[in-house]
């Protein structure tokens, strides 16, 4: 029976000592180490190894970064793990070329079943990641849709509104572009009435939600 070639791609010692541990018992998988990307770029240049098991930290720019500069060069399937399992983590380590992304809590059990899904070709993530997967590419969506209508603004209503996102107020915004009170409150009208919104306030929130995605998502966290 052919095995399946591992390499677990991770900073922590102990970690990885336990990982390989575990894999080393089922008699199907075969497991190499790295401890940063430039290890991990030579043991898939010398071993071609089947999956790449990607911390999410490695060394030294993050496990999305490697897997971004290594996984088009490569057959080996990476799958990006860590702690942090968040709706923009995930579509990031996925856009980047990951076949999946697992939590690092996931039980011994889940692990072996899910790289053994792997190699029938399954994507391992958990039913929780797939729904916070699925929210971020929804949320790409509707950011796209937002920016479809922010073409609607001249250069100058958009700079009205990023100051007015920013929570300044109309004499503020004078000073800063150099114009009147009087154009400013016109720029707003136009703004309100482009974009078919209720006020200076949803004004704010569809600027922050088509070009600061991270701040709605701070926002959100906050609430």
């Amino acid at each position: 029976m052919r095995r399946t070639s591992i390499v677990v791609a991770d900073a922590g010692p102990i970690f990885k000592a336990g990982v390989r541990h575990l894999l080393g018992r089922e008699s199907d998988f075969e497991v190499f180490e790295a401890s940063s990307r430039l290890e991990l770029a030579e043991i898939l240049q010398q071993s071609a190894p089947d999956i790449a098991l990607v911390d999410l930290d490695l060394p030294p720019a993050g496990g999305i970064e490697a897997v971004g500069a290594l996984s088009s060069g490569h057959e080996t399937r990476m799958i990006i793990w860590g702690f942090e399992g968040t709706s923009d983590l995930v579509l990031a380590a996925i856009t980047a070329g990951a076949k999946g992304f697992l939590p690092k809590e996931i039980s011994p059990a889940g692990l072996i079943r899910s790289l053994r899904g792997v190699v029938r070709g399954e994507a391992p993530l958990s039913r929780g990641l797939t729904t916070l997967m699925v929210e971020a590419v929804h949320g790409l969506e509707e950011r796209g849709k937002v920016r479809e209508r922010a073409v609607l603004l001249s250069a100058r209503e958009r700079e009205v509104l990023a100051l007015v996102s920013a929570g300044a107020r109309n004499r503020q915004i004078a000073e800063e572009l150099a114009i009147s009170e009087f154009t400013v409150k016109r720029h707003m009208q136009n703004i309100l009435h482009k974009l078919d919104l209720p006020s200076r306030r949803a004004a704010g929130l569809f600027y922050q939600s088509a070009f600061e995605p991270a701040v709605v998502a701070e926002m959100e966290q906050t609430a």
